[in-house]
């Protein structure tokens, strides 16, 4: 049975060990780590999504473990055809902290490839980056302002059930429009705030164990109505809540679980979710150049850009939402 939070709580109970589970519409969940007795363990990620129908920029810059790394990808999706790369640095003494409060704050990062700023405001946040020699052949540069609108995130809170100390903290919040530039080599691609999309995927975990997660995430324009959706693989103790969700115009709708079917080893053939009698019933099919999946591989994150065909039934709906023909994609993380 899933449990919908509605009051703020602390992530971490005095004794350092996560008691409370399950989903919110708002960011309740207050992340009291150094309450924990394993805070310098910690893992985090922050990840942007930016995308206006032709192009889509995907961004994740994550601390796990004893590695700091940044994964860029940059997909061409009106001529087909993806460019990524990215940069793991072992860390030391020092880590590379990410931006905590959502208002506030800015994260720093430069080397002989990569300047990389990320700036959180009351309005938004700001991204600029330049990468040189991205993926050995361009350069990228890109500046972009995200603008903060109104409307429900997701926000979820899973503890190990064995070991309280350990947890899984989400917030998917799709609820800013991008207005700015994405230059890569010689093509340069303007983004809009009337057009341009884009979401924000802020992890904090510590696990006992790898995981090998899948998400598939749209954030598109339907029918005149943006619409977002997150489909995601069980983190933790999921028994009072999961990531399942989709959006509409800034309204939250909660999915149970959802089964996914594919071909084995074919990333480049359809993948298939179901949930409840009927209520999801939705086919991703990858695009494809030269016969294989439009997909960036980046370490041990792949992204595969695709489109979505289908329905989803909701009580809470009058009409089944159609997704044919909508824009999304499927992200394969090792972590």
């Amino acid at each position: 049975m899933q449990r919908e939070i509605t009051s703020a709580c602390n992530v971490f109970e005095e004794n350092g060990e996560v008691m409370q589970a399950g989903w919110a519409r708002r960011p309740v969940f207050i992340y009291n780590e150094p309450q924990s007795k394993s805070s310098g363990k910690h893992c985090e990620r922050d990840c942007y999504f930016v995308n206006n129908g032709e192009v889509s920029l995907y961004l994740s810059v994550e601390n796990l473990g004893l590695e700091f790394a940044i994964k860029i990808a940059v997909a061409d999706l009106r001529r087909g055809g993806v460019i990524s790369d990215f940069m793991v640095k072992k860390l030391n003494l020092i880590k590379n902290e990410l931006p905590e409060a959502g208002d506030k704050g800015e994260f720093l990062y430069s080397d002989k490839r990569v300047q990389l700023q990320l700036t959180n405001t009351p309005q938004g946040r700001f991204l600029k980056c330049d990468f040189i020699d991205f993926s050995g052949i361009k350069n990228l540069y890109f500046s972009i302002v995200l603008k903060k609108l109104k409307g429900e995130s997701l926000n979820e809170l899973a503890p190990f059930e064995r070991n309280r100390k350990y947890f899984y903290l989400k917030r998917f919040v799709p609820k800013f429009s991008a207005s700015g530039v994405i230059r890569i080599g010689g093509m340069e691609y303007s983004l809009n705030e009337n057009t341009a999309r884009a979401y924000f995927d802020w992890t904090r975990f510590f696990k006992p164990r790898h995981h090998n997660y899948q998400r598939l995430s749209a954030d598109c324009l339907i029918e005149g109505r943006r619409v977002s959706l997150c489909l995601a693989s069980r983190v933790g103790d999921n028994r009072y809540g999961n990531e399942n969700s989709f959006f509409i115009d800034g309204k939250m709708f909660k999915l149970s679980t959802i089964t996914v079917k594919n071909t084995k080893n074919r990333i480049d053939r359809p993948f298939y979710f179901k949930g409840g009698t009927s209520a999801v019933d939705i086919t991703f099919k990858p695009f494809t150049v030269g016969g294989d999946a439009m997909m960036a591989h980046m370490d041990k994150t792949s992204v595969v850009f695709g489109r979505l065909y289908g329905t989803i039934n909701n009580v809470n709906l009058e009409e089944p939402l159609v997704l044919d023909n909508a824009q999304a994609h499927l992200i394969f993380s090792e972590f």
